[in-house]
């Protein structure tokens, strides 16, 4: 008998804390903004090409992972939105932003060369990059109902990359001293995308978007993938909680006056994070 009750203590309590009427939704299939600040914590590998290779005798970009060990995890602030601008909710615009930037310094263990000049192996140097990723998307719900929501959409992805080396450098044997030599570009790089919302409940919602694109435009050619599946609780009415995974691939060849070569850049982890909708 004590463990019959204790059943439907428990069923109880569970239906008042995951379950309302049939006429209400979970927040994030229903309110006009949301948002969410969070922690992302990404491993990153970066490699580029500065109309130069890690020696003349081949054609490998210049990988900052392998020569300066600087794909360790980082913690950094990530930044994201919904806004539902039209009367039925049907049309939104989405935003992201996200900064990283890392540096060390190594011995090299192989020649570097960046433009005219080399930085030869067995000499110390220090490297570094930076990106900042502001995102923008514009979408349409393609299916609706009482526990989920189906859309897609078109978007840009701006991408504001610099990289740096500095040490002793080199040209035809000749030493130049200490040189600092860095490239800086910003690409845009537009995006189809496709996002989902499977709302079990009010509390729980779990969701998924995915962006892609290759395209040539101009000075530059590259692609994108950015995949985030995720969930969220929501703990009061205008508060909860997400975890998400990322992944962001970002390539490109830039042909600018101030970068002429390519770049090759992955971030991957989860984020953890505090949502407000409205």
């Amino acid at each position: 008998m004590k463990n019959i009750l204790s059943i439907v203590v428990f069923l109880v309590i569970f239906n008042s804390l995951y379950s309302q009427t049939d006429g209400d939704k979970n927040p994030m299939l229903t309110d006009r903004f949301l948002a969410r600040a969070s922690l992302f914590v990404p491993s990153r590998t970066f490699s580029l090409s500065v109309e130069g290779n890690i020696d003349t005798e081949n054609t490998e970009d210049i990988d900052f992972d392998e020569n300066f060990d600087i794909g360790r995890t980082q913690n950094t602030f990530n930044f994201d939105f919904i806004w539902r601008f039209s009367r039925n909710k049907f049309w939104s615009v989405r935003g992201q932003y996200f900064r990283v930037a890392a540096e060390d310094e190594a011995v090299l263990e192989r020649d570097i060369v960046w433009e005219d000049y080399t930085f030869r192996a067995g000499v110390s140097a220090k490297a570094g990059y930076g990106l900042s990723l502001y995102r923008i998307f514009f979408g349409r719900v393609i299916s609706t109902g009482q526990k989920h929501e189906l859309g897609g959409g078109l978007g840009i992805h701006g991408l504001d990359t610099n990289a740096f080396i500095e040490g002793e450098a080199f040209i035809n044997d000749l030493s130049t001293g200490f040189r600092r030599e860095r490239v800086n570009g910003f690409l845009p790089l537009p995006n189809i995308g496709v996002w989902y919302i499977w709302a079990p409940t009010p509390k729980w919602a779990f969701t998924a978007t995915v962006d892609w694109f290759g395209v040539k435009v101009g000075d530059y050619s590259g692609g994108l993938w950015n995949l985030n599946p995720g969930v969220t609780f929501q703990a009061f009415k205008n508060i909860g909680f997400s975890v998400n995974y990322h992944y962001i691939n970002y390539y490109a060849n830039v042909t600018q006056n101030s970068w002429n070569g390519s770049f090759d850049m992955k971030f991957s982890g989860p984020s953890f994070g505090v949502t407000a909708n409205f």
